[in-house]
């Protein structure tokens, strides 16, 4: 009789404990379809110098026209192209999505780099327009001041923060590294993948 009752008790442990992660699977599922939804946003940078350049860059023909309303120098090169694919992911409460990136280039010619980082989110699903922070920076210079152990601050060059339809470019501005080099120009286009 002891020996039936024994055998009964771990048939209903192991029934228990199999329901149990059964029920931890079901749970587990249902947290896997309430994740949040991911979008993506491809970001391409042009960093573009300006100077008195007398040959046109094919690769920027397009730019050019635009550069020149804007900013008024006579020619213009490309240092250096970049792109980000960002995931938006959707916030906890669900009114909005962000996400951010980083890259670290150096600009044709230059052994010294900057860095691009760029910071989206938009109030809904990326449909139509999104909300960019981008700052570019000097990864050879410091930030005066004090100086926290085992962070490095370093100056930003530019920082712009704009409201960007899909596939649109945007010219976020002008920077000089130093007084007596070229103006550095950062373009942005945006194409939003709902």
């Amino acid at each position: 009789m002891t020996e039936m009752a024994t055998r009964i008790i771990r048939f209903s442990v192991i029934v228990a404990l199999a329901l149990g992660a059964l029920a931890g699977v079901a749970t587990a599922q249902e947290n896997e379809a309430t994740a949040p939804e991911i979008h993506n946003v491809l970001l391409t940078f042009h960093l573009i110098q300006a100077d008195g350049f007398t040959d046109e860059d094919p690769e920027i023909s397009d730019i050019v026209a635009q550069l020149r309303n804007l900013m008024g120098f006579k020619g213009y090169r490309l240092l250096s192209t970049s792109i980000f694919n960002i995931g938006l992911v959707r916030s906890s409460r669900g009114t909005s999505v962000s996400g951010d990136g980083s890259q670290r280039i150096y600009p044709r010619g230059s052994e010294t780099p900057l860095a691009i980082r760029a910071v989206v989110t938009s109030s809904r699903a990326p449909t139509g327009t999104v909300r960019a922070t981008v700052t570019l920076t000097d990864e050879t210079t410091r930030l005066t001041g004090p100086q926290v152990p085992g962070r490095v601050e370093r100056l930003p060059l530019l920082e712009a923060s704009v409201t960007i339809r899909d596939n649109q470019r945007v010219v976020l501005g002008s920077a000089r590294r130093a007084p007596d080099e070229p103006v550095l120009i950062l373009v942005v286009r945006p194409r939003i993948d709902p």
